[in-house]
């Protein structure tokens, strides 16, 4: 059957349909699944085709015609594309044959979305779970400096849902947290995901931008009520709140804790200026609101005081007029209350016996002193790994291991290249575990450092562990697992600073040579990509330069 219609779904005989010349080597285990994949439900995206000569050849789609032709069809689907599709086309073929970052891969689906494809036929397209096409999808509802920092693994994949949830309600407050991120504050979005509240607090002493608004809708602090300059009747009420607060409790220091209510949080939630994280605090981002949240509380809480204070005189007149000895429990309370205030003098001088000794007494140690490195060591490395989503605890240890000691140590490692049918061995394939749950690697860690004998073998074996995980090379790994190093903040960055000088000059030749090696591969590319958009290539040349592969 003839195909010339343009874009119109047609079916061609295999044979029909010329396959190009310059078309690298296919995946033969992708073929074979494809081919039961169409045994049972046909080929669900056509081949793209152009009209050639005197027939059709073959654009995109290299697999299943693979596949195809090992199932003996007599026909297969085609859509029949011109010259000013074909670029595109050829695109999105080449999604998969690239280690796209998350950033790339989005655009890539966007691409797809604007020329009609639903999601699904996004994910089928590209041989995709459809829940990865969501994934980025998610991504490009983000400003674009946060996707290029996604793209970046500055902002890992797993805080996409928490800046979301802000940009939804408070973009310009996403945009703060963005540039936070962007000024040399990487290591915060290492917090985004189990603290997204601490980075909202951080971007907000950084940004200079007054029109933006953020607090938690828990408890209202004596400054804020102050900064908010609410009003003579609220300032007033406010300070009587604390007249009766020390009136209850006359050891009390400060002003009674202002709290908001779930009726508050309701009103914030139903006006659209409330963020909502599955852990943390709810953070309100209207300041007008605020305010008149803040001014009910406060009567609410005087309200309140006053009740408690009435309710006090009551008793203590009731107690009074009692004829009753006092309950033995009460007169004990009493006693000791007054036992306590007592000591309370003597803790003044007792902490300054302690910084006394301290001072004098451990201020220097012995640094052969075994217990002094494994408080050290052991408190910096932090707790044991738990993959509890609700603990989040051992995170520092979990990527030491994952990105770190699971790819420099041999017996953590499987070798599953296979062998082909002429017996020679394939391409090398290692198996590193599972990212997500590196136990082996964390156990193998806890091992070798609980092995050491002395003060000076706990501080190396130490530095062997974190030394590999900041010089390991990601490349082995699924782009979608790789992370960047630990970033060691400190005090004038003097921990980052000693670690290179430890560390640096046991990095072997090997591994430098290949940093340099994908540098220069970078430098090449981009050298490339510039002189394309300078002078475009013509049709028949892109047609030779590209290196097709089925995007099914």
């Amino acid at each position: 059957m003839a195909a010339t219609a343009n874009h119109a779904a047609h079916h061609l005989a295999p044979e029909e349909i010329n396959v190009p010349d310059n078309v690298r080597t296919l995946d033969a285990e992708h073929v074979k699944a494809l081919a039961g994949s169409i045994q049972l439900q046909g080929i669900l995206v056509p081949l793209v085709v152009r009209q050639h000569e005197d027939g059709f050849e073959l654009v995109a789609g290299f697999h299943r015609m693979a596949a195809a032709r090992s199932l003996g069809l007599t026909e297969v689907p085609v859509v029949v594309r011109d010259a000013d599709n074909e670029d595109a086309d050829r695109a999105v073929e080449n999604i998969t044959r690239k280690q796209l970052n998350p950033y790339e891969e989005a655009k890539a689906v966007r691409a797809m979305l604007a020329r009609g494809f639903s999601e699904d036929g996004t994910a089928q397209a590209l041989g995709w779970p459809k829940a990865r096409v969501t994934a980025r999808v998610k991504i490009l509802e983000l400003p674009d400096r946060a996707q290029q920092l996604i793209g970046d693994g500055v902002i890992h994949l797993a805080a996409v849902d928490q800046l979301r949830a802000i940009g939804a309600v408070a973009p310009g407050l996403l945009d703060a947290v963005i540039s936070y991120l962007d000024d040399g504050n990487a290591w915060a979005a290492e917090r985004l995901v189990r603290e997204p509240g601490w980075v909202l607090d951080a971007a907000m002493t950084h940004t200079t931008d007054k029109r933006v608004f953020a607090a938690y809708l828990h408890t209202a602090n004596p400054h804020e009520i102050t900064e908010l300059r609410l009003g003579k009747k609220t300032d007033t009420a406010y300070a009587d709140a604390e007249k009766l607060h020390k009136q209850l409790d006359r050891y009390s220091y400060g002003p009674p804790t202002v709290r908001f209510t779930d009726e508050d949080v309701d009103r914030a939630r139903a006006a659209g200026v409330l963020i909502e994280f599955e852990r943390g605090r709810p953070i309100i981002v209207d300041r007008p609101l605020y305010r008149e949240l803040i001014k009910d509380a406060v009567a609410r809480t005087l309200t309140d005081l006053e009740a408690r204070v009435a309710q006090a005189a009551q008793a203590k007149k009731q107690t009074r007029s009692s004829t009753e000895p006092a309950d033995p429990v009460t007169v004990a309370k009493r006693e000791r209350d007054t036992r306590l205030r007592d000591l309370a003098d003597q803790a003044h001088n007792a902490n300054t016996d302690l910084g006394h000794a301290l001072m004098h007494e451990l201020a220097a140690v012995d640094p052969s002193d075994l217990n002094v490195a494994r408080f050290f060591v052991y408190a910096l490395l932090g707790a044991d790994h738990d993959s509890s989503p609700y603990t989040q605890t051992g995170e520092r240890i979990a990527r030491i291991a994952a990105s770190g000691i699971r790819l420099v140590i041999e017996d953590l490692r499987t070798d599953i290249t296979k062998t082909r049918k002429d017996g020679s061995r394939g391409r090398l394939r290692i198996d590193y575990g599972e990212h997500r749950d590196p136990q082996a690697a964390i156990a193998w860690l806890w091992k070798f450092l609980d092995g050491a004998k002395t003060a000076g073998e706990l501080y190396g074996r130490a530095l062997v562990v974190i030394a590999a995980e900041q010089h390991a090379t990601r490349l082995v790994l699924p782009a979608s697992q790789r992370t960047p190093a630990i970033r060691w903040s400190s005090h004038k960055d003097h921990a980052a600073k000693a670690l290179r000088k430890l560390a640096g000059p046991h990095v072997p030749t090997t591994l430098t040579k290949l940093e340099q090696a994908v540098t220069r591969a970078h430098a090449e590319y981009e050298k490339a990509a510039t002189a394309a958009r300078d002078e475009p290539a013509s049709v028949s040349d892109s047609t030779v330069e590209e290196d097709p592969v089925d995007a099914e």
